[in-house]
């Protein structure tokens, strides 16, 4: 059999052989191999850090990648301003999503009496962002130069039947804000009522809201540290970012 000289490997070296070599088929090489490992490690020259496996890899990276305002010589004013600052971001950003999810009593929205130009039931295809699915919505078009009135997400016949039922010329009353029906009615014909379109709205002024939510979860989840750190400072420390060699 043809000898190895395990002495001439580098210790990266020995550790991938110890890794691969089949013990049962080389029992003299392998005994050759801890050998000059234990000889080495004996005499303090085999000093190569253990490979860390592909998980620990990963929170070991994440762990060094964060980034910590650790606040040990900041003046207790500059670390307020920072807390105000975040909470200003979340207030600003909830102030933007929360009035898409409030619903208007019908006693305050503006009562148009209006002569269709033109209705229409239009089919929107709309995909869902947590599943992936593509949804169908159909939405009630009603033209009154210069305005076009929507009511969103009816059901197909729903749909189907207010556009069939109204036609150009026709004078309608519709209870809308911002352009969206709320109530549809047709001398004292309920086409739409308040109640069955309030919460049809309401999906609809919210949808592709709730990635809001979850950009202030990220937030507090990333911020949570020199958050805790602006009122005691220097409890998480920042770690050294990037790879060690």
């Amino acid at each position: 059999m043809k000898q190895i000289d395990y002495r001439q490997y580098k210790d990266d070296e020995l550790l991938d052989v110890e890794r691969n070599i089949n013990k049962q088929a080389f029992p003299e090489r392998y005994k050759q191999l801890c050998d000059e490992i234990s000889r080495r490690k004996k005499l303090g020259c085999f000093n190569l850090k253990p490979q860390l496996k592909e998980n620990e890899f990963d929170r070991d990276y994440w762990r060094r990648s964060e980034i910590i305002f650790e606040f040990t010589t900041i003046p207790i004013v500059w670390r307020m301003t920072f807390v105000g600052a975040y909470l200003l971001v979340n207030v600003a950003l909830l102030a933007w999503v929360m009035p898409h999810y409030w619903e208007s009593s019908l006693d305050n929205l503006h009562r148009y009496n209006i002569t269709v130009d033109q209705i229409e039931c239009r089919r929107d295809a709309v995909e869902n962002q947590q599943t992936g699915e593509i949804n169908d919505f159909y939405d009630i078009v009603i033209s009154a130069y210069p305005n076009t009135f929507v009511a969103p997400n009816l059901h197909r016949s729903k749909c189907k039947q207010i556009a069939t039922t109204l036609t150009s010329g026709m004078r309608v009353s519709i209870w809308q804000q911002d352009e969206l029906i709320y109530q549809l009615q047709m001398n004292q014909q309920m086409l739409l009522s308040y109640d069955y379109m309030a919460p049809k709205v309401r999906n609809f002024r919210t949808r592709g809201q709730l990635v809001y939510f979850f950009i202030l979860f990220g937030l507090g989840i990333l911020s949570f540290k020199s958050l805790y750190n602006a009122f005691i400072p220097g409890t998480f420390k920042q770690q050294y970012r990037g790879y060690v060699d």
